[in-house]
């Protein structure tokens, strides 16, 4: 009988050995398996919290972690205004018009400055006891009233011009940005100046402007969108 129990013992103890081997012989495998790259696809990533758990989902690309239209995680970019409106303002498109502005004003001044030499020919160095006098300083007055009323007008004429010309390359930018924004997946556009610009300002009032324009102090220089809305609108490169 005891050879018998010595090879019951014998098989039980073969067959754990077996079992032991082929355990240890996998567990390499199963150490070394890469996990996936991806987690999901999932309708929402539930976040525990001590007011309770957060759902945060996909709402039309963007990460989402309410129904609220404002409770989404958009992609920001900002554009150095400063550099693509003075660009653009300088550029061909608009100082031609400015040009042809200026031409006609130019030609209006002159047509003052020959009616003013005309006088001073007529009138050379009118003294008060010539009887002359008085139809000299009349026709010198009416002559300054004349062009100190065009020189206002013209003024205001300008101003007026130069505002149309600012909103007109205002709404160039935004269409530019449109497109880029478009074309980089981006939400918001901010307009910026960057910190690091010299301020250039003599008197304080521009100076604290000068503050006011730059409203990030630090930002990730990949969010500058400003060369490729300056690409877009034809202007060099700085």
């Amino acid at each position: 009988m005891k050879p018998i129990r010595t090879f019951g013992l014998c098989l039980v103890a073969g067959a754990a050995g077996a079992v032991t081997t082929q355990f240890f012989s996998a567990s390499p495998a199963i150490a070394t398996r890469s996990l996936p790259a991806d987690l999901g696809p999932a309708d929402a990533l539930l976040l525990s919290g001590k007011d309770g758990q957060l759902a945060v989902r996909n709402a039309a690309g963007r990460i989402s972690w309410s129904d609220a239209a404002t409770a989404r995680a958009y992609a920001v970019g900002c554009v150095h205004i400063d550099r693509i409106m003075k660009g653009l303002l300088a550029s061909e498109r608009y100082s031609s018009e400015r040009q042809k502005f200026d031409d006609e004003a130019r030609g209006q001044g002159e047509e003052f400055e020959k009616r003013s030499k005309d006088l001073q020919d007529k009138y050379p160095d009118p003294k008060p006891a010539d009887p002359n006098f008085e139809d000299a300083r009349k026709a010198f007055l009416t002559l300054q009233g004349e062009y100190e009323q065009w020189m206002g007008q013209i003024q205001r004429i300008q101003s007026k011009h130069m505002a149309e010309q600012v909103e007109k390359a205002y709404r160039d930018v935004v269409a530019a940005t449109e497109v880029v924004a478009q074309r980089g997946g981006v939400d918001l556009v901010y307009r910026f100046m960057p910190p690091e610009r010299e301020f250039g300002s003599q008197e304080l009032a521009d100076a604290m402007l000068q503050v006011q324009a730059r409203p990030f102090l630090k930002y990730p220089a990949g969010i500058d969108l400003t060369d490729e809305v300056a690409k877009e609108l034809a202007l060099p490169a700085e």
